[in-house]
């Protein structure tokens, strides 16, 4: 799949499909491969754009702090790109759901629908610390032993007990990466200083936010308060699960999206 530069970052993206354009954008650990379950499905409706965010995966990483509104302009200039002009719809997770925030607010002619997933407004004092603390491992330590830190606030503790062949692999899979640690420090400001909450009563398209009971990183609480700022925007929360309930709910997650989308 090819580059293109966008401003001061050259972004590794994979376009899929036809018809109403969705764009998917990752979480502050990840890449784009994050979304392959849900292109599968969603690539047989629609056209889907996927990328790697500046800081990660396969695109460049300029060491200097980035914000989650030098994401929402990186997504937009990479829409130009690829030849996306019509509004589309939105779906992030986590960092992700930051970003989309962003582009509801500074580019509204260009978002059709806004999804949120295990995202946040603002970070609550916990889970600031929580990605605080990561942080400091990924710089004092590598990313192997930041991940043993997040897998346990990724997953509810009765599945990670219950999965440990795919717990080890999702270890294994975080920690070795080749990512740049300047890329991934940048990226993390971005989590810790958004905050759009006195601005959310400004997103104006359907919006729908999704959360996991369990997550202590971007707490149902967190979530629960973009829906109350949103006009009209819709929530649904899955009480047993945590921050990565789009994998440990993965079905039901998957016909929540669609469905929404079909609506929308």
């Amino acid at each position: 799949m090819p580059k293109v530069q966008v401003g001061d970052v050259e972004l590794y993206y994979e376009d899929y499909g036809e018809g109403v354009p969705v764009v998917l954008i990752h979480g502050l650990a990840g890449d784009c491969s994050a979304w392959k379950a849900q292109i599968e499905s969603l690539e047989k409706n629609y056209r889907v754009l996927a990328f790697d965010n500046r800081g990660a995966g396969r695109s460049s990483a300029p060491d200097y702090p980035y914000t989650s509104s030098h994401f929402a302009a990186d997504t937009i200039g990479l829409m130009d790109a690829v030849g996306i002009t019509e509004p589309a719809h939105v779906i992030g997770r986590s960092m992700g759901g930051a970003i989309a925030q962003m582009m509801a607010l500074d580019y509204p002619d260009r978002v059709r629908s806004l999804l949120i997933t295990a995202s946040f407004g603002k970070l609550d004092r916990y889970g600031y610390q929580i990605l605080y603390n990561i942080n400091e491992v990924v710089k004092a330590q590598g990313y192997a032993p930041a991940a043993m830190h997040q897998s346990l606030f990724f997953f509810p503790p009765k599945y990670f007990n219950e999965n440990k062949e795919q717990l080890d692999a999702f270890e294994a899979g975080l920690g070795n990466t080749d990512r740049p640690i300047p890329g991934y420090v940048n990226s993390t400001h971005a989590c810790l200083t958004h905050d759009a909450l006195d601005r959310l009563h400004e997103v104006k398209c359907p919006t729908y936010v999704l959360a996991g009971g369990q997550d202590v990183l971007c707490a149902a609480s967190a979530s629960q308060e973009i829906a109350d700022r949103v006009p009209g925007c819709e929530i649904k929360i899955y009480e047993e699960a945590s921050h990565f309930f789009l994998i440990q709910c993965f079905e039901e997650s998957l016909r929540d999206i669609e469905d929404f989308l079909a609506r929308n």
